[in-house]
């Protein structure tokens, strides 16, 4: 039951990093293996240890963790909506056939804006051992990561289809996940 537990809460942890995940897959159709792992790899692994950390963090300094709970949501929702607003703009700037810089969003941004809500799991295994905390956040994190990789290979094979919208279609996938998670 455990394990069952800890899948499904990789599945619900998971799933605004697929979101981010397809974006990217949608604005790089051609990605390259290399760069899809190095995405999936860092969400997962963020995954992991934000748990492991608010376990942590719980443990140690226990009034912080009382007061950063407050704030989680309204962490990941103010990343989130930054990373959708920089898509739109892409979007904007290639509708105007300008020269895009590079406005993919910095990949550990992302990561930190996807996991934070994996910290405020971490408060609730303040019953857990140190090995059951290790082993349910190693859950979370390969689950995270397949899911991260599904989401990639989906974002590519649109991105393929909407080449030219795939910014802005990446955008709207990302506010809903803000409005519906």
């Amino acid at each position: 039951m455990f394990v069952l537990n800890s899948v499904l809460l990789g599945v619900g942890l998971a799933m605004d990093a697929v979101a981010v995940s397809m974006a990217e897959g949608m604005q790089e159709p051609k990605m390259k293996s290399e760069k899809s792992l190095m995405l999936s790899g860092t969400f997962g692994f963020f995954q992991f240890i934000m748990p492991v950390l608010g376990f942590a963090l719980v443990g140690t300094v226990f009034g912080f963790a009382k007061v950063l709970m407050k704030y989680v949501s309204a962490i990941s929702t103010i990343l989130l909506l930054y990373l959708s607003i920089k898509m739109f703009y892409s979007a904007y700037l290639k509708f105007r056939n300008k020269e895009t810089e590079e406005l993919q969003g910095n990949l550990m941004f992302q990561a930190i804006g996807t996991s934070v809500d994996a910290l405020s799991l971490g408060f609730t295994f303040s019953h857990y051992s140190l090995g059951r905390v290790f082993l349910a956040s190693f859950i979370i994190g390969i689950v995270t990561f397949f899911l991260c990789q599904t989401g990639i290979f989906i974002g590519k094979k649109f991105g393929t289809l909407f080449s030219g919208e795939a910014d802005l279609l990446g955008g709207v996938i990302l506010l809903l996940v803000i409005f519906l998670f």
